[in-house]
């Protein structure tokens, strides 16, 4: 993903969070405790004194960190070895979970994994908010080694970055697709081109301009957000992790897995890495009903955001009481 789709999703996070808090549609809420949605709002207004380093925070691994050949993917090979291998379980409403699930002839199927650590850099970097957290409590004002709260924001929107690459499926796939034609590239230069073009951004500053309620300001209605923002409100949250997973870890390599699945679903394994973005539109899954499935990688996204980040929080507030 690009810059500003990066920043979006981060967002839309934000937005997903403050739904969870306020709503009063039983259909999403269903079985959220009471704290779960107490400690979402403490979240989203605590968000909503750093909106302005939203872009900033999500580019920055791309920008400054560049790690891309390592910690934002997780690369997946079907392999024809007799070993049994484990699918981690998400929660159900994970859309390309439930998908796979019933539709990938490679689910439980053996794999090698050929490179990255992206779900290692995601528990790192949750364990290195709570920890910092910890510091700007318990130091004096001033300390020098005392962080800050744009310090961490900055944090949580670096991990959003890490978070939603590993729903791209191409950051699962060990298939190069970033040849001379990069479909890859195009691909999210799609993606990129829906936010710029629905949304008013001051890039002078390094940031969106805002709606009322805080969030980034359209310009023009879009069909691809308009999905996502609605999927988002009406989506039932899970704040558990799915199946036996018990953190961030569990939680991304159970994603990683399944956007490698959702990989082989959307290009079939004789599409070749040398074929055109035309060629790709029209024989592809993904191609030819690209705007579903983008959809789908990006809610998957946002909610994962939404709930990694949340369960940070609550980390630190119940060390806090």
């Amino acid at each position: 993903m690009k810059k500003y789709s990066h920043a979006w999703i981060a967002f839309m996070a934000i937005k997903r969070l403050e739904l969870i808090a306020t709503t009063t549609d039983e259909k999403v809420v269903s079985g959220v405790t009471d704290k779960v949605r107490t400690e979402a709002t403490a979240l989203v207004k605590w968000f909503k004194n750093y909106r302005d380093f939203v872009i900033k925070g999500a580019w920055y691994p791309d920008e400054v960190f560049k790690d891309m050949s390592t910690s934002h993917i997780v690369k997946y090979t079907p392999a024809e070895i007799d070993e049994k291998v484990t699918f981690r379980k998400l929660p159900a409403t994970h859309s390309i979970f439930t998908m796979m699930s019933k539709k990938s002839p490679l689910l439980n199927k053996p794999y090698i994994i050929e490179d990255g650590n992206c779900a290692d850099r995601c528990e790192a970097i949750s364990h290195s908010i709570i920890d910092n957290f910890k510091m700007l409590f318990r130091e004096e004002k001033g300390c020098p080694i005392a962080t800050s709260g744009n310090h961490i924001a900055m944090r949580f929107f670096i991990l959003s970055h890490y978070i939603a690459d590993c729903h791209m499926p191409l950051h699962c796939d060990s298939r190069s697709f970033s040849n001379e034609k990069n479909i890859h590239g195009a691909i999210e230069k799609k993606w990129e081109d829906y936010i710029t073009k629905a949304y008013k951004i001051d890039k002078d500053n390094n940031r969106f301009f805002y709606d009322p309620d805080g969030y980034p300001l359209p310009l023009k209605e879009s069909d691809f957000t308009t999905n996502v923002e609605n999927e988002i409100a009406t989506r039932k949250y899970i704040h558990a992790w799915g199946g036996k997973n018990n953190n961030v870890w569990d939680f991304m390599s159970a994603v990683s897995q399944y956007s490698y699945l959702f990989s082989y679903f959307l290009i079939p394994k004789d599409f070749s890495n040398t074929q055109s973005m035309q060629e790709f539109t029209e024989e592809t899954e993904w191609g030819r009903n690209f705007e579903t499935y983008s959809a789908m990688i990006f809610s998957d996204a946002i909610d994962a955001i939404a709930r990694i980040w949340l369960h940070i929080w609550i980390k630190y507030t119940d060390w806090l009481k």
